[in-house]
């Protein structure tokens, strides 16, 4: 009987040995959509954070764009398995499913400060969660906060509404749509073609993220103006997502320091980048350019074709695009008077 025990108790604890293996060490690789500059730096931040925070039992690579499935097409890459991880702007996959832009930021919605706020303390990043595991069958979330974009680097001065027509432009996402309004032409390329687009003439003018990702990717150097402010993106959020069976393979507490790892890469992704934007701005003024101010008719324009973009989807869509619309519309109105104590305004 002694004997029998003692290998029942052998048995046993090589089970729970050979269990805990299971969750010993991950190795992940990472499809992006960043061909370099700040955003690899911020998908490298993170996986550095996750190698930290997990004392090394979860360990990330990451790939810079097209290394690993189309850049615009990222969610793909990691759902099928060719990589099972991914860090990328959401908003990417406007073509295939327009809720994305109501997650990864688009014109008039809410601003940066509503966001952070709206995903962290309002329900929205439960809110992501799940969209993403019901849509795309990810495991994704936040992991990188932008303040609101730097506006357009543009070939031709551009500041009536009357300019804008006819204007080429590069974008991405729901602007991509809305700008037709205004006559605008446009042109979808991931971040890595964005300075060759501008430089060869395929477009007259390209918006890319803020003031301190522009000057690294140096369009200042073919675009004498640069068209503020930035109406076309009140905020952007990128996102990290996982393969659901490499998730399910991750211990359940390396799996919570991933989330944080998360949660601290986008705060400070959105202070660092706030930081060097002012930077930025004295940058572009010693280089020459040409800052152009809008006119306010076309801040006014935006809002309403960007209202009426809002509720065609919505009637046409229903789901979860209404299901996001409505409650971004219900946090927003909590906050229409937060300009008059906080240090910030309603978007425009």
């Amino acid at each position: 009987m002694i004997k029998f025990n003692k290998l029942t108790a052998f048995a046993l604890s090589a089970s729970i040995l050979t269990a805990g293996s299971v969750f010993a060490e991950q190795r992940l690789s990472m499809a992006t959509s960043w061909g370099g500059g700040p955003p690899l730096e911020w998908a490298q931040g993170f996986a550095d954070l996750v190698g930290e925070m997990t004392d090394g039992e979860v360990t990330i690579e990451v790939f810079t764009a097209g290394t690993l499935g189309s850049p615009l097409k990222v969610g793909e890459t990691v759902r099928n398995g060719v990589a099972e991880a991914g860090h990328t702007f959401i908003g990417y996959e406007y073509g295939a499913d327009k809720t994305t832009v109501l997650f990864g930021g688009r014109p008039g919605g809410l601003t940066a400060d509503q966001m952070q706020h709206w995903l962290s303390q309002g329900g929205g990043a439960e809110m992501w969660r799940e969209y993403r595991m019901e849509t795309a069958e990810l495991v994704a979330f936040p992991c990188a906060y932008i303040p609101r974009e730097g506006g357009m680097f543009s070939s031709r001065r551009v500041q009536s509404v009357g300019d804008f027509d006819g204007l080429k432009l590069r974008t991405a996402g729901a602007w991509s749509e809305i700008a037709a309004g205004l006559g605008v032409a446009t042109v979808v390329t991931p971040g890595a073609e964005v300075y060759q687009a501008l430089e060869r003439g395929v477009v007259d003018a390209v918006e890319w993220s803020a003031l301190s990702l522009n000057q690294s990717s140096g369009f200042h150097k073919v675009a004498p103006y640069i068209v503020l402010p930035g109406f076309h993106q009140s905020t952007v959020v990128m996102e990290c997502s996982f393969n659901t069976e490499a998730w399910d393979q991750i211990s359940e507490h390396n799996q919570n320091m991933i989330e944080h790892a998360a949660y601290i890469q986008a705060h400070r992704v959105y202070e660092r980048t706030g930081n060097a934007d002012a930077d930025a701005y004295a940058f572009f003024e010693e280089a020459g350019s040409e800052f152009v101010t809008v006119d306010d008719e076309v801040l006014a324009k935006v809002a309403e074709l960007t209202t009426e973009w809002e509720d065609a989807n919505a009637a046409e869509l229903g789901g979860w695009f209404t299901r996001v619309l409505e409650d971004q519309r219900a946090f927003q109105a909590r906050w229409v008077n937060a300009h008059e104590y906080r240090d910030s305004k309603p978007s425009q």
